[in-house]
């Protein structure tokens, strides 16, 4: 086996990132149904924490229909331990948005945006190439 050859080692990384596409299904002022598309830099947590995190999302569904829950604030309180950063969110007049809590609590707002987060999160965990490749 040659030098050129020899795989590179795996590295444990203390806080690995990685940016990642999340798309769902919405539909259009005209009616046509479109498939969004935006990208978040997600933290790769370790086991330990992504189990944590999993038993806060589980915590988070039970309260769901509780009268008076924010929802969006809870939902980018989630999203915000996966995720620190995105990249094609953008303003009703198409001006970027920053990553900012109250940014990302609107983000929250919007239907089935978490569910669609979490799906990508976990696929991104577990290196869906398929699902990477398709987007």
């Amino acid at each position: 086996m040659t030098a050129a050859s020899t795989p590179a080692p795996f590295r444990i990384v203390k806080e690995p990132r990685a940016w990642w596409p999340v798309t769902w299904d919405g539909v259009a002022e005209d009616g046509a149904a479109v498939a969004n598309r935006i990208e978040l830099r997600f933290r790769l947590l370790k086991v330990d924490a992504a189990a944590q995190f999993v038993r806060a999302v589980v915590d988070a569904q039970a309260k769901e229909l509780e009268a008076g829950a924010d929802l969006p604030g809870m939902y980018a309180g989630l999203v915000a331990t996966i995720a620190d950063d995105w990249r094609h969110v953008a303003a009703e007049n198409g001006e970027a948005l920053p990553w900012t809590p109250e940014n990302l609590r609107l983000l929250m707002n919007e239907g089935g945006m978490f569910r669609a987060i979490f799906a990508a999160w976990r696929a991104c965990l577990a290196g869906e190439r398929e699902h990477r490749e398709g987007n």
